[in-house]
Formats: C-alpha cells, structure tokens, sequence
C-alpha cells in the first residue's frame, strides 16, 4: 500500500500525532510502499489531514510506474532530475494538462533533486546492471 492519497487512511494516533494513517481493524499500522523514499510512510501530516477536512486541499496520487515515467520525461524534456517524490506531482500534472484551457496555468513545485535518486530509478528501470557495466569499461 502506499499512502499518498490520505483519503485511504482513518484517524489514529501515529509517533503522537492524530491524523489520517494507515492501519487494519484493529488499529495496527499497515505496511507501505512507495519507490519515493519520502512517501513512503503510513501516515499523512496533520497539517495535511485538517486542509482536507476542510475542504481545501485535495490530494491524489500515482503509481511507482507513472512517477518513474514522469522523471524521465521531465530529465528528457527540460534537463531536470526531479526527486522521486517530485516525480509525482509532475505524474500527476502529465495526467491533467491534457483537460486543461490554453489560458490556464499549471505549476509544479520541484522540491528535491533527482540525483540520489538514480540509483533507485535504474535499479527500477532495469538498467542498473548496464551501467555497472559502463563503469567497469571505463575504468579500464
């Protein structure tokens, strides 16, 4: 499971805090997964949990697949590593702009750097044996 959308979690208590986490029947914490290091947590900040009971924020959220596509697409297009946990948001901006009005602006906050991420993305893409093996060429 991974717990970027805290509509899939329900009020508990995690490390004392009160806020939306995910956890079974019995109020035992779920497991998580996310290929963002930063997402990768059961539970949601409580200042997050309040804008969504509020009504002003809503939050989505993507899959390791759609992220990994979205960092490469960014590093293609413009140049830029986005971190992994960027990654998702640019996923998700990938995924709206096509409804959107010419006249209307979509911003995308980058708040990390996807260098010590390209470990984690080559291992996930595959190619982490082929650059292994580009090194070791080199060196020689």
């Amino acid at each position: 499971a991974r717990f970027a959308d805290p509509t899939k979690g329900r009020p508990g208590v995690l490390h004392g805090t009160y806020t939306y986490v995910l956890q079974d029947a019995d109020g035992q914490i779920s497991d998580t997964h996310s290929i963002a290091a930063g997402l990768d947590y059961p539970a949601v900040g409580p200042e997050h949990a309040l804008l969504r009971e509020l009504g002003r924020a809503t939050y989505t959220s993507v899959t390791d697949d759609q992220a990994l596509e979205a960092f490469q697409l960014l590093s293609r297009m413009e140049g830029i590593l986005p971190a992994l946990e960027s990654a998702h948001a640019v996923a998700e901006a990938v995924r709206r702009a096509p409804s959107m009005r010419p006249d209307q602006i979509l911003l995308v906050n980058l708040s990390g750097r996807g260098d010590k991420d390209l470990d984690t993305v080559t291992n996930a893409l595959g190619m982490g044996h082929e650059l292994g093996a580009q090194e070791a060429t080199e060196a020689s």
